[in-house]
């Protein structure tokens, strides 16, 4: 069983719930956008109340989150909207702590439910901790897009890439008045978060602030069109490319059919990695 697809939903048409993982100390909301019943594997918005703590630890399974709102102390560093951390499957965790205001992050966990375990990371994976990221995503430079397809005026901001794979998350950003007027389709899993601005999909309508989806891989979406600009996280399990299609009613085996013809996709986000 894999997650269902989440067209478009409003992280308010979501009720604040327990997060549906083991170990995390008391006190957290969470809002669970989509998740995998069978493995447990989910996207999440959490709620961290005024000075709520989790001690050092690992978890079994990689987690990357990103800060949306507030602050959160990660052992000695005070961190911010746009903080983005990757910790691989056991490695070790420092103490979290949310600040004055609380904290809301958003934490992607896609290879199994994200259960936290507090102590020493006794079961950490070998290079583990040189696996970890930490970026201050609002110092990172924009970059222009190395996918062909869309017309100038989207920049994106690569936060994590698996060379041998092609998975990844990224921000992306367009300008204002920005016409994509193509329906396309990808090989992978799309999923995405909108942390600002709208766009239109022709296919589901407005993408506002706090709209998000998960799109399994094949399904035809677009055109697209943006009035006052766009942010938006996005994640991938393999390489994204943009294949285009004249019909909006094409189905998913016809476009899985055409892709794999075409053979191996290309993984023009390798070109951007550090």
């Amino acid at each position: 069983m894999a997650r269902a697809h989440v067209e478009q939903i409003h992280r308010d048409d979501v009720p604040w719930e327990p997060l549906r993982a083991e170990g995390w100390p008391a006190g957290l909301e969470a809002k669970t956008l989509s998740r995998d019943p069978a493995t447990g594997d989910l996207t999440a918005i959490l709620r961290l109340p005024p000075g709520w703590y989790r001690p050092a630890g690992h978890s079994p399974t990689g987690i990357e989150l990103f800060v949306l709102e507030g602050t959160l102390t990660v052992g000695a560093a005070r961190r911010g909207y746009g903080y983005y951390e990757w910790a691989p499957a056991g490695a070790p965790q420092e103490e979290w702590r949310a600040g004055d205001q609380g904290c809301e992050v958003i934490v992607f966990a896609s290879a199994g439910r994200p259960d936290f375990v507090p102590g020493a990371a006794l079961g950490a994976a070998p290079g583990a901790a040189d696996g970890r990221i930490e970026i201050d995503s609002t110092r990172l430079d924009w970059a222009h897009t190395v996918i062909p397809g869309p017309p100038p005026g989207m920049f994106i901001k690569l936060l994590r890439y698996v060379e041998s794979s092609g998975e990844g998350l990224f921000l992306a950003s367009t300008v204002p008045h920005y016409d994509y007027p193509k329906i396309e389709y990808h090989d992978c899993v799309e999923e995405a978060y909108m942390v600002d601005g709208d766009i239109r999909l022709g296919n589901s309508g407005l993408m506002s602030k706090g709209r998000y989806f998960w799109r399994p891989p094949y399904v035809s979406h677009g055109p697209f069109f943006s009035t006052d600009g766009m942010l938006a996280l996005i994640t991938i399990d393999s390489p994204l490319i943009n294949h285009f299609v004249d019909d909006p009613r094409r189905s998913v085996e016809e476009n899985r059919a055409e892709a794999l013809a075409q053979g191996k996709p290309t993984d023009y986000l390798g070109g951007l990695a550090q």
